[in-house]
This record gives C-alpha cells, sequence and structure tokens, in this order.
C-alpha cells in the first residue's frame, strides 16, 4: 500500500503551481481520507521515507502529517507509525473540496467594493508594509504583549501628533491622541463621555449618513443643521455636539472658508458646545498645501479632531485617532476603558513602524500625484461622455466627484440609488446623493469615485456607461 500512496501522491505533486508543497500533499492525503481511498486504520510512510521518494524537504512532510494528526486525520502509534484514523473529523459533513474548506479566499475571489470615496489601492506598497510587519513582529516583546494603555501605542502616538502639527496645524501633544477603530467608534466613546444626556448631536444635512448611523446608534438625540455654500451653519443657540467636515464637506465637497470657521468656534464658546472635526480625507488636496485645520484656530479647546487611515493607507487596518482637549482626557479615556480598551497593538506598531520609517509620507505623496492625475482624466472624460445626463462637477482635493442631474434628467423615472446601481456595473464607485439628505429637500446626484479607478479603464468604462445611459434615458448630447 506505501507504495500506491507514494505513486499517487509524487503524482499530484507539482512544483510550478502556485500552492506550496506542503499544502498539495495536505490535499491528497485529507481528500484521499475523505474520499475513503485511504481507509481508517491506512498505515502511512514514515516522514523520512515520504520524503525521498516525493523528492522534497522532509520538513514538509512532517509539517503537513502534524496539521493533519493536530486536526484528527490522522494518529500515531508510538514505535509503530503514522495512521488514518479510524473515526475522521468529517463524518458528519457533506463532502466538499478541500480548498473550499481551507481558503474560501482562493475558492471565492473577494471582490473589491465599488465605493465612491476609496483611494488608489492598486498603489499601496505591499511588499514594503509586509517586510514592516515582518521586522515588527521579530520585535514583539512581553511588554509590548501586555500592553495596556487606554490611548493607544504611545510612539504611534507620537508619530501622528507630530504629522497633525507639520501636515494640518493641529495643536496638541501625544498625550491628546487616542487610537480607534474608526470616527464612527469615536463618536459612540464622544457622545457617552463628554455630553449631558439631554444635549443633542449635531448633523450636518446633507451628511455622511454612516456618521449618521453612529449618531443614532448612541442613545442620544440627533439634530441637524443647513449646509450651504460655506459649509455647515451654526446651528443657532442649539448646544451639544456638532459633527462637521470644514475641510471638505460630505457629499457636497464645499471647503469651509475662514469666516464660517469662526462663526463656529463663536457658536461653540457662547453655547459651551463641542465640534467633531471629521477630517475624513483632507490629505488629499490637489491645488497648493491642505488647508488648516478647524482646531488650530480654536484656542478654547471647543474642537475635537478626528481622523482615520482608511484613505491614506487602506480602509481594512481600522485605524483612527481623536485629538482630544486636555480638559476631556481623562472623561473620554474612563469612557473608553468601559468599552474595548484599543486597538491590535501589533496594527498599531507596524503603522508607526511604517510612519517612522518614512514610507507613509512617500506613499501619501504618490497618492496625490496619482489621484491628480486620474482626477484630471475622469473629469475629462466625463465632460466629452457624461455631459447630456450629468454635471460632474471638478473639484481640486478629495475622492469623489460630485455630479449634478441635467435638466433633461428630470423627465426620466431614474433615480440617483437606480443610477449609481447601473454606474457600479461598469467597475466605477458610485453613492446616490440623495440618502446624505434628512431635514432638507433631498437632491438627486451621485457621488463618483475616480482614485481607484486605474487611469487605463477611465475612458472605455466612462464610454461605455454613456451608451447604456442612452439607452437608458432615449437621448444622448
Amino acid at each position: 500500500m506505501k507504495d500506491d500512496i507514494a505513486t499517487l501522491w509524487r503524482a499530484e505533486l507539482d512544483s510550478s503551481v502556485d500552492a506550496p508543497l506542503q499544502r498539495q500533499l495536505y490535499d491528497q492525503i485529507r481528500n484521499g481520507i475523505l474520499q475513503s481511498d485511504l481507509p481508517g486504520g491506512a498505515r502511512l510512510p514514515s516522514s523520512r521515507e515520504l520524503a525521498a521518494r516525493l523528492g522534497v524537504a522532509r520538513v514538509t512532510v512532517v509539517q503537513c502529517y502534524e496539521q493533519l494528526i493536530a486536526e484528527g486525520y490522522l494518529e500515531t502509534k508510538s514505535g509503530a507509525g503514522t495512521f488514518v484514523s479510524a473515526a475522521r473529523p468529517d463524518t458528519l459533513v457533506s463532502m466538499r473540496p478541500s480548498s473550499a474548506l481551507l481558503d474560501p479566499v482562493r475558492q471565492k475571489p473577494a471582490q473589491q467594493p465599488l465605493l465612491s470615496g476609496m483611494p488608489a489601492l492598486d498603489q499601496f506598497p505591499k511588499a514594503k508594509w509586509a517586510r514592516t510587519a515582518a521586522r515588527t513582529a521579530r520585535r514583539l516583546d512581553t511588554n509590548l504583549m501586555h500592553h495596556s494603555d487606554i490611548m493607544g501605542y504611545f510612539p504611534l502616538r507620537t508619530a501622528i501628533a507630530g504629522h497633525l502639527r507639520s501636515s494640518r496645524n493641529v495643536v496638541c501633544n501625544p498625550d491628546q491622541v487616542m487610537i480607534i477603530s474608526g470616527l464612527q467608534q469615536g463618536l459612540f466613546i464622544l457622545a457617552s463621555a463628554v455630553l449631558a444626556p439631554d444635549q443633542p448631536i449635531i448633523m450636518e444635512d446633507p451628511g455622511y449618513d454612516g456618521m449618521l448611523d453612529a449618531a443614532k446608534a448612541t442613545g442620544r438625540t440627533v439634530a441637524f443643521t443647513d449646509v450651504d455654500e460655506a459649509g455647515a451653519c451654526p446651528p443657532s443657540n442649539k448646544k451639544g455636539l456638532l459633527v462637521t467636515s470644514p475641510s471638505r464637506q460630505y457629499p457636497l465637497g464645499y471647503t469651509m472658508p475662514h469666516a464660517r470657521r469662526l462663526e463656529l468656534l463663536a457658536w461653540a464658546k457662547h453655547t459651551g458646545s463641542l465640534i467633531l472635526e471629521d477630517d475624513y480625507d483632507s490629505e488629499f488636496r490637489y491645488a497648493g498645501h491642505p488647508l488648516n485645520s478647524l482646531q488650530g484656530i480654536d484656542g478654547d479647546g471647543h474642537v475635537i479632531y478626528g481622523g482615520t487611515f482608511s484613505k491614506s493607507v487602506f480602509p481594512a487596518l481600522r485605524l483612527g485617532y481623536l485629538v482630544v482637549p486636555t480638559h476631556l482626557v481623562d472623561a473620554v479615556k474612563a469612557r473608553r476603558q468601559a468599552i474595548d480598551s484599543f486597538p491590535s497593538i501589533t496594527n498599531q506598531q507596524i503603522l508607526y513602524a511604517f510612519m517612522e520609517d518614512g514610507e507613509f509620507g512617500r506613499h501619501i505623496r504618490r497618492l496625490r500625484k496619482v489621484h491628480a492625475e486620474r482626477k484630471d482624466l475622469f473629469e475629462a472624460s466625463a465632460a466629452n461622455h457624461l455631459a447630456a445626463w450629468l454635471d460632474v462637477q471638478p473639484s481640486d482635493a478629495g475622492l469623489h466627484l460630485l455630479a449634478r442631474y441635467h435638466p433633461k434628467m428630470a423627465g426620466t423615472e431614474i433615480t440617483d440609488a437606480r443610477l449609481a446601481d447601473i454606474v457600479r456595473t461598469y467597475g466605477i464607485g458610485a453613492a446616490p446623493v440623495s440618502r446624505c439628505y434628512q431635514k432638507a429637500p433631498a437632491r438627486q446626484g451621485l457621488m463618483l469615485g475616480f482614485a481607484n479607478l486605474p487611469a487605463q479603464q477611465i475612458e472605455p468604462a466612462l464610454q461605455r456607461l454613456a451608451g447604456r445611459l442612452a439607452e437608458e434615458t432615449g437621448f444622448s448630447s
């Protein structure tokens, strides 16, 4: 039997394919057991003998055997060798290919979400990140395994504080920086830590619906303030926590002028309110330097500055930060400790090393160049192909472009939600503008993502979209 088994395995191992030899051997043995080609009690060759017959390193066979023993497919008998287990672990499970059980990503490739605000993920330096991660893992010590700083990894907080001071004129020190998983989590912490029960969370209208969901989840009253071409309007004499994005209003893309910023700060001081400054994509300004923050001109501790690395690194990293006024730090720390302490220490270490090595800064500079090129191509192509249906408004910042309906679209029954679905079928990130309105009359339009669309795909995609829109609406340019 050993000769037959070894011959079978020799025929299946192929060093030219992507799957490692250990994985191929694992699959062959496990499939043989599941399909009863290797019955319970069958003796397998020794690891040394099988490695020699297959022409592979002995460690390949040893590690494969160990994995199968741990999973219950094989068992060892002292002095006798390695055998197929009499009772296999899959007895009550219907037979499926082992690749589906072990590697669902390989079996069914994950699809990139076609969102309107994705960065150019194809430009991320994955090899450099991997080397940084490996180096960081080797340096992990027992002190870090017991990390207990509620505010987060101090070296990373120091790096963030330095970056924000130089790039956004944020006035802070590392003791004010709290590492969070995202701004929606940050809002949840703030609402219960610094707001009185009768004080509302005040949202921009229109505004980011994801942040609105987070506000509702806090259980606090949610109020709204209008948005005009200068951004969020001061919420009258209402006292609470205003969530605003002055650098680039979502979804309309307005940049708040200095005069309106002073009005918001005067409102906060007069009412004793707080402002959460959501600086969600301020790294990406393509005409001049990024604008100074609202927090940087606040001298009274009314502004909490927040941002994430979802746009500047990648969304699944799930790391962000709050810059908390000194007089609120203790309250926020206490509330944070009651929820979840802090995100993964290893991701914080890797990000710190990435920043400390200068890779973060180089990546941001590279992204600004790539995004600017793609934005210009998208704007020009949209003007050529989509003008009959959409007025795509130029922008000098961010990761999406605002597209308003052409007046002729008013005679169709195509809502922006349906139009967004159509646009996404052509590989373009899109989201309807109407979903961002709550109390104010909703307007139809789209947020169109350009940054995560390779330059060579932009013109063909918009050209095909134009053909589809002509079919849907019955008119063209």
